[in-house]
């Protein structure tokens, strides 16, 4: 009896270890869902504020989580800032969203001079309470809302995150450009790739 109790046991514990752990790109906003926190006031990088809703594009809006540190950023930076020069005058805004523990890691205090490299927004999510509503977990990790504030894409960049000239699957700007055009986003979800956000709190 002893001896067949193990078993059990035993049995139930790799049953326990082999299911998949839950993560936080699980508990991702779902696809057509509205944009949340619209009236949220958030403080941008320089002393001003705006609430989340007064920063979405007449076409859309790209909310990147980024960092001031995270070694994928710096490979993805001439890329977004591309597309950004590619959308912009489109109507789609583009805002970068800083979610990390500023108190626990300095380096993602970003400072004025800092901003002033990017063109579009640099917030700074306080408590990472955006970051958690939409279920970030990854920098950068894009999420891509029509003009109407519904979520149409959330992943990552591109295919090849450490190379640019490796790029085959161009999966934001493909977004990007189903959205200004009209019609269905062919592959509306990806797996972000990056650096972990350092949650506040």
């Amino acid at each position: 009896m002893r001896f067949r109790y193990s078993l059990l046991l035993a049995g139930a514990l790799l049953l326990a270890l082999s299911a998949p752990l839950a993560t936080a790109q699980e508990q991702e906003l779902p696809l057509a869902s509205p944009l949340p926190m619209q009236d949220a006031t958030v403080q941008l990088v320089g002393g001003t504020t705006a609430t989340i809703g007064s920063l979405t594009g007449a076409k859309g809006t790209v909310f990147l989580f980024w960092s001031n540190q995270c070694t994928w950023i710096d490979k993805y930076t001439d890329r977004v800032l591309a597309l950004y020069k590619a959308y912009s005058g489109q109507g789609v805004n583009f805002v970068l969203v800083n979610a990390n523990d500023a108190s626990a890691f300095p380096q993602e205090a970003a400072s004025v001079g800092q901003a002033k490299n990017y063109p579009m927004p640099y917030v700074i999510d306080a408590g990472s309470q955006f970051a958690r509503t939409l279920g970030a977990s990854r920098t950068p990790h894009a999420y891509v809302f029509s003009a109407d504030k519904t979520l149409r894409y959330v992943g990552t960049i591109d295919n090849s995150p450490g190379d640019p000239a490796n790029v085959q699957k161009t999966y934001l700007e493909d977004a990007l450009k189903t959205l200004t055009q009209g019609g269905d986003i062919a592959e509306p979800k990806t797996k972000a790739f990056g650096c972990t956000i350092k949650f506040q709190g």
